[in-house]
């Protein structure tokens, strides 16, 4: 059995005593990943049998589990897990940490975990606890599925505990390893002819060739070194939002690009999987744009957009980018919370008097050490605020295409063509709007 585990994660082992947890746990990870409640009875008493001792071992237990989850670094629980009231602590911690859960079960026969448990030099418990035990295994099973653990890997033979493998799954978000350079390029919104013309502002190739249906392509390539990143909002409210798909996801592909998920994005993925979702705030034009293309792009964009991270981790920890932005407990982790954050910000469930969500000023509180780049709320011009930028500049509502240049911090901008929406709420100053193109076509709210 391929057990895959990804590495943000809080792995519970559960099963009874003699079926081999301790040892399959040895085998597959590090001393320092293993947090468990025997070595903390031999710790408390210098007895790994002391049961007398076991509230005190699970209160370090839980303790080391804490520190480990705040810094971010898998954690395997050995210990029965075989009840709610023990598992549920740990699950608190998971979610409060926003971390993964992982069960890996042992459900052996309990013949083999008594000769497990008689065949032991040391810690043999009796015979009638292991009974007890194999009895639990079934509603535990039942119990993790309640509990939201995702990942449940189970084990029912000897055999299978010896051949399982153990494989980490790296983080969608985690590229601290690439310390760029990066240009970083606000809301796109289907803008694909500004798009084309930030590019080569920054100094990227542009290359048109014949595409595969016959119509030309164009193919993008960055000076030496440098990556583009999206901040999310592809498409929608622009007038080009299959165009943008096709230039974006082959430098995605070919690894010149990342692209984290919009909430534009995620709405249109929900509509591609077959949601009901209400094709509001330019959602219906671009469907109408999608239905004039081959139907295979719908399923290539989908499958692009699925594969999207809603946020990114970056040199070194030192650069965050999330489409509405992350505070800085949320950065690097899993989690609805996070998810929701990075795609629409730190919103209250309200609407305000234009209707539009109520959002908080996650970035006025923003003291951690990450730089985060952001965009999703449409700002007249990019500054540095706590160590946080916006760069949405709102090209869709007849403002600019922008990107930040890093670690250079330097700015590269290009004007809209025009308005191709009218924003639900001004954002340009009087001056610079009243310079703005004026609008043509259809609005979408």
């Amino acid at each position: 059995m391929q057990i895959n585990v990804p590495e943000l994660s809080l792995v519970l082992l559960v099963g009874p005593s003699g079926c081999g947890k301790s040892t399959f746990a040895r085998r597959h990870f590090a001393p320092t990943e293993i947090v468990s409640s025997d070595h903390y009875r031999a710790v408390i008493t210098d007895d790994e049998a002391a049961q007398y001792a076991s509230r005190d071992a699970f209160e370090l237990v839980h303790q080391i589990v804490e520190k480990r989850l705040l810094y971010r670094r898998l954690t395997v629980v050995d210990a029965t897990n075989l009840k709610h009231e023990g598992r549920r602590p740990l699950l608190d911690l998971a979610r409060r940490y926003h971390f993964m859960l992982s069960a890996i079960v042992f459900d052996l026969p309990e013949e083999t975990c008594q000769r497990h448990n008689v065949g032991r030099t040391e810690r043999v418990v009796p015979a009638h606890i292991v009974t007890n035990h194999a009895g639990l295994v079934p509603e535990a099973l039942k119990g993790l599925e309640r509990e939201g653990v995702r990942r449940v890997h189970v084990l029912r033979s000897p055999e299978e505990v010896a051949s399982a493998t153990v494989s980490r799954l790296p983080m969608r978000f985690d590229h601290r390893h690439d310390s760029g350079p990066f240009d970083v390029i606000g809301d796109v919104h289907g803008c694909f002819e500004e798009l084309l013309a930030l590019f080569a502002e920054l100094g990227y190739r542009l290359v048109t060739r014949p595409g595969s249906g016959g119509a030309p392509e164009v193919v993008v390539e960055p000076p030496e070194g440098r990556k583009a990143i999206f901040v999310g909002d592809l498409g929608d409210r622009g007038p080009d939002t299959p165009g943008v798909y096709r230039l974006v996801m082959p430098m995605v592909r070919a690894g010149r690009a990342y692209c984290v998920l919009g909430n534009h994005d995620n709405k249109l993925m929900r509509k591609l999987r077959g949601s009901d979702v209400t094709p509001a705030h330019g959602l219906a034009l671009t469907l109408e744009q999608l239905e004039r293309e081959p139907p295979e792009l719908k399923a290539e964009i989908l499958e692009f957009l699925e594969g999207l991270p809603d946020h990114l981790l970056l040199d070194g920890g030192r650069l965050v980018v999330a489409h509405a932005g992350l505070r800085e407990d949320l950065q690097g982790r899993v989690s609805g919370r996070v998810r929701s954050f990075a795609l629409f910000g730190d919103t209250t469930g309200e609407k305000d008097e234009d209707g539009l969500p109520v959002r908080l000023d996650w970035a006025a509180n923003y003291r951690g050490r990450a730089a985060v780049v952001y965009g999703h709320t449409p700002v007249p011009e990019p500054t540095w605020r706590h160590n946080t930028m916006n760069v949405d500049t709102g090209c869709v509502f007849g403002g600019r295409l922008t990107a930040l240049r890093y670690p250079e911090q330097e700015l590269v901008s290009v004007p809209a063509k025009r308005v191709y929406c009218t924003p639900p709420r001004p954002f340009l100053a009087p001056r610079e709007a009243s310079q703005a193109p004026a609008e043509e076509g259809q609005t979408t709210g």
